[in-house]
């Protein structure tokens, strides 16, 4: 199935550094050079947990990437969860901004055009951030204390929220809303995970149709979704 030009408007634009990290620039530092500091902090943080993984990436070896000295990365940042907590707020943050673009459930073969676009924009913005999306993941695992898993769960649960309220505006009563959000956020959340980790073999267009089928699907069932076929 070819991607329409609608479509295709739906997937977010890259970002300049300043936009990419905005969150955090002006919660850290007011000066230029404090900022483009950040910056470079803050990329060389993406490449290192691309490269390592929450468990294996290493201060010392961030600021080498970022051409700082070892202790101006905590000039800026407590420690590793504390650098990973910022990156939650803008990239995390992004990524949450697309699934709360959720809209209105619709039955019928326009409402699944809908919601295809919706998926569509939603998996191209993990894509854009997995390497944090999976620190953050892997960090909420298996750490008691994390700043950035708390803040991720926190998101979490607004996201829950709005796709409830979606659902539930449906009327569609042989469903739990809450039970349903929950299982379209993990699935949506679940299967991009699975691509970056190459556990799953689709392409990135078979991933956003089947996901948003399959919203559709478990709302209003097969024969809404496949009114035209």
């Amino acid at each position: 199935m070819a991607r329409s030009g609608e479509e295709e408007a739906h997937v977010p634009p890259p970002l300049d550094a300043e936009q990419r990290w905005a969150h955090t620039i002006a919660a850290r530092s007011t000066r230029a050079h404090g900022q483009r500091t950040l910056v470079k902090l803050l990329d060389a943080a993406v490449a290192e947990f691309a490269a390592y993984g929450w468990h294996g990436a290493r201060m010392a070896r961030l600021a080498k990437r970022a051409g700082t000295a070892h202790g101006t990365v905590y000039a800026y940042f407590a420690d590793k969860d504390d650098l990973l907590f910022a990156l939650e707020q803008d990239v995390a943050g992004e990524f949450r901004a697309s699934l709360m673009k959720m809209p209105d459930l619709l039955p019928g073969p326009e409402g699944l055009e809908v919601l295809k676009a919706w998926t569509q924009e939603a998996c191209a913005t993990f894509r854009m951030h997995a390497p944090v999306l999976h620190a953050i993941s892997e960090a909420l695992n298996d750490e008691e204390d994390s700043q950035a898993g708390r803040a991720a769960l926190r998101g979490q649960r607004k996201v829950l929220s709005v796709f409830a309220d979606r659902i539930r505006a449906t009327g569609v009563g042989r469903i739990d809303p809450e039970m349903a959000a929950l299982s379209i956020h993990a699935l949506i959340e679940g299967s991009n995970e699975s691509m970056h980790r190459n556990e799953l073999f689709v392409s990135e267009e078979e991933l956003y149709i089947g996901l948003a089928e399959f919203v559709h699907r478990s709302i209003f069932g097969s024969d809404q979704s496949m009114a035209d076929a």
